[in-house]
């Protein structure tokens, strides 16, 4: 997926006359991010329970969903 989306933005990059350079994240930096987004989404999913706050249990739950995408984008990664 991010490959596809990088190719996009350098066909517009292309189309507007610009120089943008987007990055092509390693899989260990993809399992990084995807473990830190897993842990603080825990966390909110957690104190949003513990706490009247919903608004964090939302943004946790965003969080660990974030963390399923990365993962498999990091597996995607790997294989191709």
């Amino acid at each position: 997926m991010i490959k596809e989306v990088n190719q996009a933005c350098e066909k517009l990059n292309n189309t507007l006359g610009i120089s943008v350079a987007l990055p092509n994240p390693k899989k260990k930096t993809l399992k990084t991010a995807a473990v830190c987004n897993f842990i603080v989404g825990a966390g909110l999913v957690a104190a949003g329970i513990v706490f009247p706050s919903k608004c964090c249990a939302i943004l946790g739950g965003i969080g660990v969903i974030s963390s399923c995408v990365l993962q498999k984008e990091s597996k995607y990664t790997d294989k191709h």
